[in-house]
């Protein structure tokens, strides 16, 4: 049995990030062309409802990819750390229950053999290793939490984390060439989240350089999200100024309409006469404000 553990990482200096700027330039316009289309913007601008709702779905989707690959990025920048994504941890029932039962004093120095095959499994974005300070990190992304909060979610998504860093150690160490680790942490990072308390193991972008140990992530992890809003109010501004310029102009193709000869003029001007004996004269009729003597004045 190995002596794994969960806790904090070995108090090790930081990476000073130098080269992913341009790659999370590319991330960026990236995810604005696969957000705006000219034929969804155009159709969303003219009112289209179902144009609406695909549009806005677009936004969020691709906002929550942006990110977690701007985090994968900037992860694999660290020259000692090995990034590793496409990773299916098992969760074990037995696992789930020895979170579930026991304190994590309890159960921090214990691991399970990964298995082969099983049912249940979780996929992290992310799992960074340290080969030098053996220790490994399941990271979770999200756009937002606000659909965890107020019920068990966050709880059994955090649960589920923890099961998988039970098997962890074993699966490193037999997929991935000897990979040995001793310590293993879990870490959600939500892009939404203004403080920067993480005591709930829930991360926010503010704290990158803390939780990945590079300088700088933070800085260029917040200008990538706000890029990618600028980019797609920039794409929709020039939507509705294509779709107002051609409001204002007539289509190509249009018929001008058929000016009528004077004499059929006049003679549409004419009242249609009544057959029959003349109407007889009405009285004229005075509306105004109903005064003493009940006429109106």
């Amino acid at each position: 049995m190995q002596n794994i553990h969960f806790g904090s990482f070995a108090d090790t200096p930081s990476y000073v990030l130098k080269t992913a700027s341009a790659a999370v330039a590319r991330l960026v316009e990236q995810a604005i062309g696969a957000t705006v289309t000219p034929e969804i913007a155009r159709s969303a601008v003219e009112g289209d409802a179902e144009s609406l709702a695909s549009f806005g779905r677009a936004i969020a989707v691709q906002e929550g990819h942006l990110l977690e690959a701007v985090i994968i990025a900037l992860a694999s920048t660290h020259p000692s750390r090995v990034a590793l994504t496409d990773l299916r941890l098992a969760v074990l029932p037995a696992a789930i229950e020895v979170i579930k039962r026991n304190r994590k004093t309890l159960y921090q120095g214990i691991s399970f053999e990964a298995p082969l095959q099983t049912g249940a499994t979780y996929h992290p974005d992310l799992v960074i290793a340290d080969p030098g300070g053996r220790y490994a990190l399941i990271i979770d992304v999200k756009r937002s939490l606000s659909g965890y909060l107020g019920g068990s979610k966050l709880l059994e998504l955090q649960q589920r984390m923890t099961a998988s860093g039970l098997v962890l150690p074993d699966l490193l160490w037999r997929d991935h060439q000897r990979l040995a680790v001793e310590t293993v942490g879990t870490a959600i990072i939500d892009g939404s989240k203004t403080s920067t308390d993480v005591s709930d193991g829930v991360w926010p972008l503010s704290r990158l350089d803390d939780l990945l140990q590079i300088e700088g992530a933070s800085r260029l992890a917040i200008e990538s999200m706000n890029a990618f809003r600028a980019g797609l109010r920039k794409q929709w501004q020039a939507a509705i100024a294509e779709a107002t310029a051609k409001s204002a102009c007539p289509s190509e193709g249009a018929v001008a309409p058929t000016k009528a000869h004077p004499s059929q003029q006049r003679i549409a001007e004419m009242p249609a006469r009544r057959r029959g004996r003349p109407p007889k004269a009405r009285p004229s009729i005075q509306v105004g404000v109903l005064g003493p003597g009940l006429r109106p004045h």
